[in-house]
């Protein structure tokens, strides 16, 4: 049975809080929000001229443990933050973000002579569409990908030109892969685009095609939404529901099974997943931590959190 409310964003998070509505979820909300997050590194913010310098913002890295993600910088309690994306040099960073009954928005933070600059809104599509979510670097260095729309089920893969600090040329990937919703773009070195196709709720992957345009097809796996590919595909990672999720959506990998299929996902254990919902996931890009939202904040409000990625070798193929 289809539910039209299911197809229509909501107002706040419509990235990852989307994936929970039409997926067999939960609807998040504060019921799940039990309590407020416990980790206690100090926050730190640019507005009180705190130097963040070095790799990952200057942040103390994680262990096998997740953590909040810079709070103050880039974790800002009562705001949505979701699909953080480093640039190849690890030099700059794009996220999702929202505040209550605001636009959704791309931030931008990147290095200047070692110290890392105040993360701010970036038009991407050039003021062409309302909202913009979802945008990651690929492996290149010089595009963009990411997900505008003015509302509901027009949102669709778009790319756009990195030119310096500047953006050029935003332009929406034409063939198969714009015929039906879709978002959460990442890209692997060889240029297959992985996304999640929204109208039917499951991974598919893209290559451009000699004329330009782009094709669309499923990605074998049994299920998720939200697929990250490593630029080398040899894992993805993904958010779903599941009979052994810890909460109402957990973060899964899975490998290469030969033939273009891929294995079932794996839970990546309590380490990654909680009583909460994770969503969103990425990795750094020297692929040395797992970035993704958890809706812990009370209220349900997601923020960002990392955690080492070696957390994921225990589960690859012997």
């Amino acid at each position: 049975m289809t539910n039209k409310s299911i197809f229509t964003f909501s107002k706040l998070a419509v990235g990852c809080v989307f994936l929970v509505t039409i997926l067999p979820f939960s609807p998040l909300g504060s019921a799940q929000a039990k309590s407020v997050d416990k980790y206690t590194e100090p926050v730190v913010s640019i507005d009180d001229q705190v130097k963040l310098s070095g790799p990952y913002l200057g942040q103390r890295v994680p262990g096998m443990t997740a953590r909040l993600f810079a709070p103050g910088v880039v974790s800002i309690t009562g705001r949505y933050e979701f699909a953080l994306s480093f640039s190849p040099a690890g030099d700059r960073i794009l996220f999702t973000a929202q505040t209550t009954d605001e636009k959704v928005e791309v931030l931008h933070s990147y290095q200047v002579d070692g110290q890392w600059t105040r993360p701010a809104p970036v038009s991407l599509s050039a003021g062409m569409r309302a909202d913009e979510m979802e945008a990651f670097f690929a492996p290149d260095g010089n595009h963009v990908y990411f997900a505008p729309y003015n509302e509901g089920m027009d949102v669709r893969i778009w790319q756009v030109k990195i030119d310096g600090k500047e953006w050029r040329d935003p332009q929406p990937l034409a063939g198969a892969i714009a015929e039906q919703a879709a978002f959460y773009p990442t890209v692997a070195d060889d240029g297959t685009l992985y996304y999640s196709n929204i109208t039917e709720r499951r991974p598919y992957f893209s290559r451009q095609l000699d004329d330009g345009t782009w094709s669309a097809q499923p990605v074998p796996v049994e299920f998720g939404m939200h697929v990250y590919i490593v630029p080398d595909q040899s894992f993805l990672l993904l958010d779903a529901r599941a009979e052994d999720s810890l909460g109402a959506g957990d973060i899964y990998v899975a490998f290469p099974a030969g033939g273009g299929n891929w294995t079932k996902p794996i839970n990546l254990g309590p380490g990654v997943n909680s009583e909460f919902s994770e969503s969103c996931p990425s990795l750094s890009a020297d692929g040395k931590y797992l970035f993704f939202s958890r809706y812990g904040e009370e209220g349900g409000i997601a923020q960002i959190y990392w955690v080492d990625a070696s957390i994921i070798d225990k589960y690859k193929p012997r």
